[in-house]
């Protein structure tokens, strides 16, 4: 169980790691999506609201070992642009991760001996809080990825706050999204025809 009885009181947006997790701190609050910057460019309009939690835990193994924890739980809603249609769709936000905090490449386990459950973070002695959570967000969004002209909609149907719908990638036509304008069905599948 995560400790929450050391609540940061300063809300700065760095923290000192070592602290965090020895002291089994935790910071908790709300950001505006518009004024994630890495986040808005996927965005389509204003309303929204990211709901956050950090807890920090110090795990020692009988060796002596020591793993540095951060439970991160992040919630809430805002729009996503769709490059198709060019309306926005709610995303209901629910990320539940546990980040294990590392110094180094070189403390990084094997990829086929990592968690399911567990994200190794490579983080030095301080920690930029809302870049952190502005990266789970980045990371957790349907199929993310950098390039936002590999948007593409699906709508699933299930339930998030009345609206549904996530979103999907897939390749394509970068100038049609970048100009804004409607991508034909044409277009895609003359791009699927060049594979």
């Amino acid at each position: 169980m995560w400790l929450e009885k050391n609540r940061v009181q300063n809300m700065s947006k760095t923290i000192n790691i070592d602290r965090f997790t020895r002291l089994k701190q935790a910071i908790s609050g709300k950001l505006d999506p518009q004024k994630l910057p890495r986040l808005a460019e996927y965005l389509a309009g204003e309303g929204g609201e990211i709901n956050y939690s950090m807890a920090g835990n110090l795990l020692v193994d009988p060796s002596g070992s020591q793993q540095r924890r951060v439970k991160c739980i992040i919630y809430g809603w805002f729009l996503l642009s769709d490059p198709v249609t060019l309306a926005g769709v709610r995303y209901a936000l629910d990320v539940n991760s546990t980040l294990i905090l590392v110094t180094d490449e070189s403390a990084l386990p094997p990829l086929e001996m990592e968690s399911a459950s567990e994200d190794y973070v490579i983080c030095g002695a301080e920690m930029n809080i809302v870049e952190r959570i502005e990266e789970e967000i980045l990371l957790n969004l349907p199929a993310q990825t950098v390039n936002r002209s590999e948007m593409i909609a699906s709508h699933d149907g299930r339930k998030d706050g009345g609206a549904a719908g996530s979103l999907k990638f897939a390749n394509a036509p970068k100038e049609a999204v970048a100009d804004g304008a409607k991508i034909s069905p044409f277009a895609k599948l003359a791009a699927l025809k060049k594979k």
